[in-house]
């Protein structure tokens, strides 16, 4: 547990950047900015979604998980299942998701 909540807490914190860079510019509110700077993060980590589309809905998707009271390794567990990313990619894309759409879940990591 201690090593995924490490990963996820990396991409929390390199996502949370690319999301105050936004807010610092007045653009966070565009939705298509925060779906732009969660791709672009979790590309430059290496992790190559089929589509735009398909990795903000799977991010979406982690964040209903979290709301009905999964925790972060469900989250991992099920991003990697669907994937099929190896289990550190799907711990930063799920780092990733929490800091982009919903940072009121930044404490599971802490």
């Amino acid at each position: 547990m201690l090593r995924i909540t490490t990963l996820v807490g990396t991409a929390v914190a390199a996502s949370a950047l690319g999301v105050a860079a936004l807010a610092s510019t007045g653009v966070a509110s565009a939705a298509t900015s925060v779906d732009d700077t969660f791709i672009s993060v979790i590309t430059d980590e290496g992790i190559k979604p089929p589509s735009a589309k398909e990795a903000t809905g799977v991010a979406h998707d982690v964040c209903v998980m979290l709301d009905k009271g999964g925790d972060l390794v469900d989250a991992v567990s099920a991003v990697a299942d669907y994937t099929e990313l190896e289990s550190e990619d799907a711990a930063f894309f799920v780092g990733a998701s929490i800091a982009a759409y919903c940072p009121e879940y930044e404490e599971l990591i802490g």
